[in-house]
């Protein structure tokens, strides 16, 4: 997957670089004192895409407490999306992040954060582990809902943005929880959370369109493409697109 994060995914925090240097030292200190109950608290900074080592992974993994597990388990959803070319690895990394967010859980059955990396590295294994892969679904839907119910705001709305993408890609009833209906209500979940993330507004356009509605997913379109204007060489092309959208979705509005 390299740099190209995964549509589901993004950074957690953008800033100037000496901001974020303060903010990680504090976060830092934060989580160094944090007892497992206090460790829900800072569920927004359960290191999502930190760059981690292999040895920084195992050296957590290697300790008996949630809070390192939680830490290695993160470790882990790195190594695998960003680090690992080797599918044979991946599958490997992501089963061993999968066991050690499980093994938060079991010293916080309500952190939402540790629930999130539950339902994401179990993603990462179905797609790793194309004999399995649709027989993790139901791991994978029931992790993600647990998450989107203590934390649905981690990872700008990434709970129920998972599971738009979840019920949109999946094979329908009776072979999987494929729902264009429940996709376009999570998607929209997720926008409410955070609108300002793109992935939330595409994915919610895409449901809708799968779901027929295709009037609302022209609007939404519409609003996300005006609210995002191009730079200043492709204004003529954004321009002549944007009026052409236009004209389509109006077309619709009197079928």
């Amino acid at each position: 997957m390299g740099n190209a994060r995964p549509n589901l995914i993004a950074a957690l925090l953008i800033c100037a670089l000496s901001a974020c240097a303060q903010v990680s030292q504090k976060r830092d200190m934060a989580l160094e004192r944090a007892t497992e109950e206090e460790y829900r608290h800072l569920a927004d900074d359960i290191y999502l895409w930190k760059p981690c080592t292999r040895s920084e992974a195992e050296a957590y993994a290697a300790e008996a407490d949630g809070l390192a597990a939680l830490r290695a388990a993160s470790c882990y959803l790195f190594l695998v999306i960003e680090e690992t070319d080797d599918e044979a690895t991946r599958l490997i990394d992501a089963k061993r992040g999968r066991s050690l967010a499980e093994s938060a859980l079991r010293t916080d059955p309500e952190n939402g954060g540790a629930h999130y990396l539950a339902a994401y590295l179990t993603a990462l294994e179905a797609q790793n582990d194309r004999v399995r892969g649709l027989s993790l679904v139901p791991i994978i839907e029931k992790e993600a809902l647990a998450a989107a119910k203590y934390h649905p705001k981690v990872d700008h709305g990434g709970p129920d943005r998972m599971l738009g993408g979840l019920y949109l890609r999946a094979p329908g009833l009776p072979v999987s929880v494929g729902d264009s209906a429940k996709a376009v209500v999570h998607y929209r979940r997720a926008r409410d959370y955070d609108p300002d993330y793109p992935e939330n507004r595409l994915g919610l356009i895409e449901a809708l369109m799968a779901d027929d509605e295709l009037k609302e997913a022209c609007d939404e379109l519409r609003e996300f493409l005006t609210e995002m204007p191009p730079h200043d060489r492709a204004e003529t092309t954004w321009t002549k697109a944007l009026g052409l959208m236009k004209r389509l979705c109006e077309d619709l509005e009197f079928e």
